[in-house]
């Protein structure tokens, strides 16, 4: 019995990807160009596929930008988080437009992501009425986030809608700001089918007030604030149970452009910040955390940025960079184009020949990395390799020449060459006694394929 029991405990060890073991660690960047060196925070330790939120401007659409960044996620194992966002008018973000929204849902369908799901956060604290053009409207907000929610599905619907993020401290103070509590509401009133849409819920779960609060405490104010959303919307109605994403949170530091002593010092700050960490750690509810904010060393985040205005890391943050992380395992399309396959122009049965493809990644998993690999699916008479990538890493966008052996053992009256989601190459012999066989595709068909080309 007690020999059974140890064989039940190592089979139920074998699982590499249970939900205990995910990463929810990551960092909310200011700018593209930040994630070269956050990603040595972000997954240090152990850690693999971190989270970064990053907002995307309608004035700052440069593909290849964004490209570059999307690319940089992939290379450095990185999962993106874009919070939508227009343009500042003076001191407050502009309310967007349904253009404004076709731009960015087109821009952001038009890039090669790193991975699957594609989180989007559309806007931000829209009850703060500097966030929404001055304004506090329910309404209007509700309607333009039905829209961006179903303009991005449209486009492609491995699109992951968040919610948008409310500020949980927030006053019943109009015209300037309304709580959280009456702005949900106001929108579960005005239109539900805003819960409906929302595939998580993005939280700015703060130590408020003031951002001095303790790691220990409980409630809408506290780092636990998700908890009283989602408890909320309970109350609500709403019996949907969503993921959460900590997209915003943390303790402001002393250290800045001017030292403020109303705020804990870098060591409390960065204990704080550890605790929260075990604590959130423990809800597998939560699947990311990214801090706010990695490099914004100017006022008025400065308190918040873990690098001093000379750019570099204080040092107190490195306790966390040493907190053991874990790996994620997240879900990544892998696709091929065929540019060229490659056979003999006479081949002989009974001997092995060879072959070769030239496949374009098209997808979103770099080979190498990766296993790509395509069984072989040939009719009966043929022995082939399988279509299996080297070591060498083949990025997106990058070409790969392929080589492979196959052997015609006997005549079949239909013969071809085939991978698995390859076409069928069909090889045909002189006849059936004869040992020599050529591809379907001739050198003539190809000669007069090449001059179709050159013609043209």
């Amino acid at each position: 019995m007690f020999i059974f029991c140890l064989l039940v405990l190592f089979f139920l060890n074998l699982n590499p990807i249970l939900a205990s073991e995910r990463n929810l660690f990551g960092l909310h960047l200011t700018q593209t160009a930040d994630l070269l060196s956050a990603k040595e925070i972000i997954n240090s330790s152990g850690g693999d596929w971190g989270y970064v939120t990053i907002v995307i401007r309608t004035n700052e659409l440069d593909k290849n930008t964004w490209q570059e960044f999307f690319d940089n996620c992939r290379k450095y194992h990185i999962i993106p988080i874009i919070r939508l966002a227009t343009v500042m008018e003076e001191d407050y973000w502009k309310i967007p437009s349904t253009s404004d929204i076709d731009r960015l849902a087109s821009f952001l369908s038009s890039l090669n992501w790193p991975v699957v799901p594609k989180y989007i956060i559309p806007f931000n604290e829209v009850n703060h009425a500097k966030e929404w053009g001055t304004t506090i409207d329910v309404k209007k907000f509700v309607d333009i986030f039905i829209y961006t929610a179903e303009k991005f599905k449209n486009f492609n619907s491995n699109f992951f809608i968040l919610s948008s993020p409310l500020d949980l401290a927030a006053p019943e103070k109009l015209p300037q700001t309304k709580s959280a509590k009456n702005f949900y509401e106001e929108i579960y009133q005005y239109n539900s089918i805003y819960f409906d849409l929302i595939d998580g819920l993005a939280s700015h779960s703060y130590p408020n007030h003031g951002f001095v609060g303790n790691p220990n405490d409980k409630g809408q104010f506290s780092i636990l604030g998700y908890q009283w959303e989602l408890d909320y919307l309970k109350f609500l109605g709403i019996n949907k149970s969503y993921p959460v994403f900590i997209t915003e949170t943390g303790w402001p530091h002393r250290e800045g452009v001017k030292k403020n002593n109303d705020y804990f010092s870098l060591k409390t700050t960065v204990d704080f910040y550890q605790k929260a960490l075990e604590i959130w750690e423990e809800d597998e509810q939560i699947i990311a955390v990214t801090p706010f904010i990695y490099n914004y060393s100017e006022a008025p985040f400065d308190h918040f940025s873990w690098l001093d205005p000379t750019g570099k890391l204080y040092p107190e943050y490195q306790a966390i960079i040493d907190l053991p992380k874990k790996t994620n395992h997240p879900k990544q399309i892998t696709k091929f184009e065929i540019l060229k396959f490659n056979l003999p122009l006479i081949i002989f049965s009974q001997n092995q020949q060879s072959g070769s493809f030239e496949l374009k990644n098209t997808g979103q998993s770099i080979w190498g990395e990766t296993n790509f690999c395509l069984s072989s699916q040939s009719s009966s008479n043929i022995d082939s390799t399988p279509i299996c990538t080297d070591s060498n890493y083949i990025y997106p966008g990058k070409i790969a020449k392929i080589p492979f052996k196959f052997t015609i053992k006997h005549y079949l009256e239909k013969s071809y060459l085939g991978w698995k989601d390859t076409p069928q190459y069909e090889i045909k012999s002189l006849s059936p006694t004869s040992t020599i066989y050529q591809p379907k595709d001739n050198l003539w068909t190809r000669f007069k394929a090449w001059l179709k080309v050159f013609m043209s």
